[in-house]
C-alpha cells in the first residue's frame, strides 16, 4: 500500500502494520489509523497518520530517556487494548521539538500504549504524579549519562 506523506513523500507500507488508536490521540481524536516509521540510526521514530498526509508525531520509547519509566495501566485500558500480558505491549511517548532543539520535551504523562499483536492502541493519561507533560529530553539524557559515569567510578573504587 502506498501512503502519501508530507514529511516523507510517497512511502510503501504494509497494511498489516496499521495501528488503530481506538480513541484517537488527544487533540487529534478524529484520526485513528497510524503507522510507525522507524528512522534509521536514531532512537526517534515517527507516528504517521494513514488518513492525513500532514499529521505525524515524533515518538520515542520512554525507557531510552528515563530507564526506570513504567506504565501501570488501569484495568479498563488493559481490557480495551486486549492485552493478555505485558509482552504484547509497546509504549512510546510523543516529543515536542521546538526551534531551539535543547528545549525538546517528551510527554511522559500521556504515553501511547500499543498492543503489538492486535495492532490497537490508546493514549493514556497517567495520574500518579510521577511524570510531566513537558519533560526536557536533554536534561534527562545528561543526568542519565552522569549517573552511569558515577556508577562506573564507584565500581572502580
Amino acid at each position: 500500500m502506498e501512503l502519501n506523506t508530507k514529511r516523507f513523500g510517497i512511502i510503501k507500507i504494509d497494511p498489516e502494520e496499521i495501528i488503530n488508536f481506538t480513541q484517537g490521540i488527544y487533540g487529534f481524536e478524529d484520526y485513528h489509523r497510524y503507522v510507525i516509521i522507524n528512522h534509521k540510526d536514531s532512537i526517534f521514530s515517527f507516528l504517521q497518520s494513514v488518513d492525513e498526509s500532514w499529521l505525524s508525531f515524533v515518538i520515542v520509547m520512554p525507557e531510552l530517556l528515563q530507564p526506570d519509566y513504567q506504565v501501570a495501566l488501569e484495568a479498563k485500558y488493559v481490557k480495551e487494548l486486549e492485552l493478555e500480558d505485558s509482552s504484547e505491549g509497546q509504549v512510546y511517548v510523543i516529543l515536542t521539538i521546538p526551534e531551539r532543539i535543547a528545549e525538546m520535551t517528551a510527554n511522559l504523562q500521556a504515553p501511547l500504549v500499543i498492543n503489538k499483536k492486535r495492532r490497537t492502541a490508546r493514549q493514556v493519561i497517567l495520574m500518579d504524579g510521577k511524570y510531566q507533560t513537558r519533560h526536557n529530553v536533554f536534561t534527562e539524557k545528561q543526568r542519565s549519562a552522569y549517573e552511569k559515569q558515577a556508577q562506573k567510578r564507584a565500581k572502580a573504587n
